[in-house]
């Protein structure tokens, strides 16, 4: 029996899997890729090898891919690669999926119940000469930053002793550090987290063990030069759900956030809590953070309801798109108060975000002025006939954040057009803040193919300066990742 996608009711029109790998040698450019781009933008990608088990399930649960196109003088080089995962090898071998709900093992086929569900599929960076592509359920995996082979699970040498890792570790700008934290680090529905700190060859120098208030999803965290924020969200599990076979995550509107100050020279006992409402449980990326006397500052995109329609409510209600746009917001930890509330402030309001922010990273920890997020822009046309009469908006803009003044720059790429996450590339290694670009991949609806835009990050309204376009479609990113070519990477990929 052949392969057949028409049970799995994510796999319409661009969104249908793409199941192949490619190498494409001097890309077509419209426009003129500027002088100072050069270096290599990574992309951790989704797409299915085959039809899930549960219609279901959530597309997160898909096969890791990754995307890379390297610049060199003007030219540029694409290559895309499925990370070759013990799960992807397992199906490929039986030639269908084995793999059942998101993180829940009772559902797997019995064959694989002892296989790791690594994808993947969810972020890559480069640390200490090495490429990772990271999935927040499982170890990081180890791939070649040239040609996108696959190495294996990475456990810096057996110094990792959690059975999870972040898709969102920090690398602290001034020391070159790794920080990055475990959830459900003993194993499913553990309360355990450990935080760990690597410095810039990759050894352990720093671990904490502790227990959060509750089980949930804890997709990112921020760093300051002085303390690690480690925030919990409304998005819950327990036991009773994976045996009776659901997705592992569930919302509950009713869970209070709670957020952990650690300081980074000091221990467990030294780790304060923090709790708040509801409204504040439903964030999923931060923006950054840094410490000013007693007081620790977080920037981030915060939404007051579900932002997952692939996870359900536990209250039983549908998915509601009106709760999902998030206010860019400040939230406030006083160290020397005995309060457990933190201060809030609505930094931008309005929008219809996905929470998707990027920063210039080398002003991690420290005071910035410019944010960039993936937004869904209403005012902006959108050709529905030629775009494929989807029924819902299409994230078709960046906008560009002054956490300074408070004024917003925004992109557009086309009236057919969605973008991705935005990625903001330095001009120079010493250029102020704010001067680069902006790399996204737009996906045109109307010609079913992708392209890859740059824009000049200080002037998005005057739209792309060039377009990078791909004969086909690309997998669906979730995060992206720039290495300067002045770093180990060398040449473009072979053939």
């Amino acid at each position: 029996m052949g392969v057949s996608f028409k049970g799995d009711p994510t796999a319409k029109g661009f969104f249908a899997p793409l199941r192949f790998e490619a190498t494409l040698i001097d890309c077509e450019v419209e426009g003129e890729i500027p002088a100072g781009l050069n270096g290599s933008f990574y992309r951790s990608c989704i797409d299915r090898r085959y039809p899930p088990r549960f219609a279901d399930d959530t597309p997160y649960n898909s096969d890791g891919a990754v995307d890379l196109f390297r610049f060199a003088n003007g030219h540029v080089d694409f290559r895309s690669r499925y990370i070759q995962t013990p799960r992807l090898q397992a199906e490929t071998a039986a030639r269908r999926a084995l793999f059942g709900r998101y993180r829940n093992r009772g559902t797997y086929d019995p064959s694989v119940r002892d296989v790791s569900p690594n994808t993947g599929n969810t972020t890559p960076i480069i640390h200490h000469g090495k490429l990772f592509s990271l999935k927040e359920d499982s170890p990081p995996m180890l791939m070649d930053p040239d040609t996108l082979d696959t190495v294996g699970e990475w456990t810096f040498n057996g110094q990792m002793r959690a059975k999870t890792f972040t898709a969102h570790p920090k690398i602290d700008p001034n020391t070159g550090d790794l920080i990055a934290f475990s959830y459900e680090a003993k194993g499913d529905v553990s309360p355990d987290l450990a935080v760990f700190v690597f410095d810039k060859h990759g050894k352990l120098k720093r671990e904490w063990w502790f227990k959060s208030p509750v089980v949930s999803m804890m997709h990112d965290m921020a760093i300051t030069d002085r303390h690690i924020i480690l925030p919990t969200t409304g998005m819950v599990t327990n036991q009773q759900r994976l045996d009776a076979g659901l997705i592992h995550w569930t919302y509950d509107k009713t869970v209070p956030a709670h957020v952990a100050i650690i300081p980074r020279d000091g221990d467990e006992k030294d780790i304060r809590w923090f709790h708040g409402t509801p409204e504040q449980a439903m964030l999923v990326h931060t923006t950054n953070a840094r410490t000013e006397g007693s007081k620790v500052i977080l920037d981030a995109p915060v939404a007051s309801n579900n932002f997952h329609p692939f996870f359900p409510n536990a209250d039983g209600a549908p998915f509601d798109v009106s709760g999902v746009s998030p206010n860019i917001r400040r939230w406030t930890f006083d160290l020397d108060s005995k309060d457990t509330t933190w201060k809030e402030e609505i930094l931008f309001n309005g929008m219809r975000g996905t929470s998707m922010v990027r920063i210039d990273d080398r002003y991690q920890t420290r005071p910035f002025r410019y944010s960039y997020m993936l937004v869904v822009d209403p005012t902006l046309p959108f050709d529905r006939e030629r775009g494929g009469k989807l029924s819902v908006r299409v994230a078709n803009s960046i906008f560009r954040f002054d956490h300074h003044g408070g004024g917003i720059d925004r992109l557009s790429a086309g009236t057919t057009h969605s973008l991705s996450e935005p990625q903001f590339v330095p001009a120079r290694s010493n250029a102020p803040e704010g001067e680069g670009w902006i790399l996204t991949v737009a996906n045109d609806y109307a010609e079913m193919r992708s392209e890859l835009v740059i824009a000049d990050a200080m002037r998005l309204a005057d739209g792309p300066i060039a377009r990078v376009k791909m004969p086909f479609r690309l997998h669906t990113q979730v995060h992206g990742w720039w290495e300067p070519q002045e770093g180990f990477l060398k040449g473009p990929p072979a053939p």
